[in-house]
């Protein structure tokens, strides 16, 4: 009797542990292949390779910007002095006051009409006239948005570099730009990065003719990135 006794525990045990064994093979069992759900993956933009930054300056240098005034820009609406000069180069060719000084400020001045073809008035090295397009101290087209000058070469920062210019009262669409050194002025201070804005409209009269409408900040202690040049 007490053997029957312990054969009934034994086989109850057996079969607990056999039922604990299933639960667990069917716990991590895998999944059959009909339970599988398959999604299409999301599609997304490739993601580009990173650039190659070859030095960052901090603080090291000045950014200055200079641009193209518009002539169509300046209206008497927006408090601009518009009463017609010329200037000993323009023949009989008049243009508002305001529009001169931005001009003889920012070195060449977008016409609303043409002259002999050439639609931009020029002020430069104390002379008037008029030309085909903006170029730079070797008589390189400037080219809006990418076109910088540096008064020396400075370390990295030297002609035929690329660089990105980084400003914490910048917008976005100004920290995204990527310039090229091509030009060393005469006339910068030492350590000045000048950039060329393209075509705008002042910002206003007075000191504000310096200013394109496009970009209305200071460019208060720029990050200098030098940037490597992707091979073709």
């Amino acid at each position: 009797m007490r053997r029957a006794m312990m054969l009934t525990t034994a086989l109850a045990g057996v079969c607990l542990l056999a039922g604990g064994f299933w639960q667990w093979r069917q716990h991590f069992a895998q999944p059959s292949s009909r339970s599988v759900r398959l999604d299409l993956p999301v599609q997304v933009e490739p993601i580009l390779p990173r650039e190659d930054v070859l030095a960052t300056y901090e603080n090291t240098f000045r950014c200055t910007i200079y641009y193209s005034p518009r002539e169509s820009g300046i209206t008497k609406q927006g408090g601009f002095n518009v009463a017609l000069e010329t200037r000993p180069g323009l023949g009989n060719h008049k243009y508002a006051v305001d529009f001169l000084r931005a001009v003889q400020a920012e070195g060449f001045g977008r016409l609303k009409e043409p002259v002999d073809g050439k639609a931009y008035i020029r002020y430069w090295s104390k002379e008037w006239g008029f030309i085909e397009q903006p170029v730079d101290n070797r008589q390189r087209p400037l080219v809006a948005r990418q076109s910088c000058a540096i008064a020396k070469p400075f370390a990295l920062v030297k002609p035929a570099m690329m660089v990105r210019i980084r400003c914490a009262q910048a917008p976005d669409h100004f920290n995204n730009l990527l310039w090229q050194v091509n030009d060393t002025g005469s006339g910068l201070e030492d350590r000045q990065l000048d950039l060329y804005w393209g075509e705008d409209d002042p910002l206003g009269p007075g000191k504000k003719l310096c200013r394109p409408k496009g970009l209305d900040c200071e460019l208060v202690n720029p990050t200098i990135m030098v940037i490597a040049q992707q091979r073709r």
